[in-house]
């Protein structure tokens, strides 16, 4: 299966990618658990891994564990899938988990989340510090354009987070969210390392697959470097948002005057109000905050959170309801935020 190294200069540049973007040493040594659906993406990410962590003069005291989510969504074929990643994680040498999806559920957001929990439960219960996923560059700029036209805010054209904290000792990480989608398929092939072709990813009811077939190609018919023009963009949007996180968490050390418990789940935040502040720093304070209390967001639309920040810009007195539920209570000087804690689940965002 293996060529000479010099025979594969394409699977050394991308190997030389992944150790750019995340480090050896940083992981060789614990736990990962790789989401590894048998496509080529997730397919070059787990032989990436396993052979960068036999680089070195140790031997890795870590582990690495290839976890497949059976959707079961295409009878044998879905099958077939988890077979393969059984057997390729044989072959490298490392740990294989499965589970088999005991729900129906088809749409886009619902087939992430299961999968999405799979890994963190997967994680959890082996000990692990990392899960990792093959989003692309290209992935990266259709997760854009998919925000641009369901109108995002700003904070959704910064596309996927490169790395992200699952609750207080777990992490999510990308390594190859700068490897094109090409590329990637390119070094697999000269290495000679197969890999699965899911046949749902043809269905264009999917919004993602739609996009990805049919508004990606239209685009680059005019503008045939389109991919890399969005990840440039995402580059300096990244940098924007970083700056406004900055500002936000700053403006939130200084304007929560009050944090406490009232029993067991429910939670209270007493803010001072802000007649200066940008609404746009008042706005990512608040989604900081949103997830510092374990409040849901997924039903805060941007009105929501334009609304909130008024409210906090202003000397209004008033009272409502925002979904979660949050209580807003801006009938005194300080305004209070109040809600049930929800139990921590793991963002769907893969």
């Amino acid at each position: 299966m293996n060529k000479p190294e010099n025979t594969a200069p394409s699977w050394s540049r991308l190997l030389d990618l992944m150790s750019t973007n995340w480090e050896t040493q940083r992981w060789r040594d614990v736990g990962v658990v790789i989401g590894c659906s048998g496509g080529a993406d997730s397919v070059a990410l787990l032989r990436l891994m396993a052979e960068l962590r036999k680089q070195g003069n140790n031997p890795p005291r870590g582990f690495v564990i290839a976890a497949h989510y059976n959707h079961a969504l295409r009878g044998a074929e879905s099958d077939r899938d988890q077979q393969f990643v059984h057997k390729l994680a044989e072959e490298l040498g490392l740990s294989f988990r499965t589970t088999r999806a005991q729900s129906n559920e088809t749409s886009e957001a619902a087939l992430r989340s299961m999968r999405m929990q799979f890994l963190t439960d997967t994680a959890h219960a082996s000990g692990a510090r990392y899960i990792t996923v093959a989003h692309s560059a290209d992935d990266n700029a259709e997760t854009v354009l998919h925000h641009l036209l369901r109108g995002t805010g700003p904070a959704g054209l910064t596309g996927i987070n490169h790395t992200r904290s699952i609750g207080a000792d777990l992490v999510l990480c990308r390594p190859l969210i700068t490897a094109s989608r090409l590329d990637i398929r390119t070094a697999l092939n000269e290495v000679e390392q197969p890999w699965r072709e899911d046949s749902s990813n043809q269905e264009l009811h999917y919004q993602r697959n739609w996009i990805r077939h049919e508004l990606i190609p239209t685009i680059e018919e005019r503008y045939p470097n389109a991919i890399d023009a969005i990840n440039r963009a995402v580059s300096g949007q990244r940098e924007w948002r970083d700056l406004v996180d900055q500002l936000a968490r700053t403006w939130l050390d200084h304007h929560e005057v009050e944090n406490r418990c009232i029993g067991a789940q429910q939670a209270e935040v007493a803010l001072e109000r802000d007649l200066s502040t940008d609404r746009v720093v008042i706005i990512s304070a608040m989604q900081n905050l949103w997830t510092k209390m374990g409040w849901g967001r997924g039903a805060m639309a941007r009105d929501h959170w334009r609304r909130l920040a008024s409210t906090v810009n202003s000397q209004n007195l008033e009272r409502y309801a925002l979904p979660g539920p949050v209580d807003v209570d801006a009938t005194k000087k300080t305004i209070t935020l109040s809600s049930q804690r929800l139990k921590s689940s793991p963002s769907t965002g893969i």
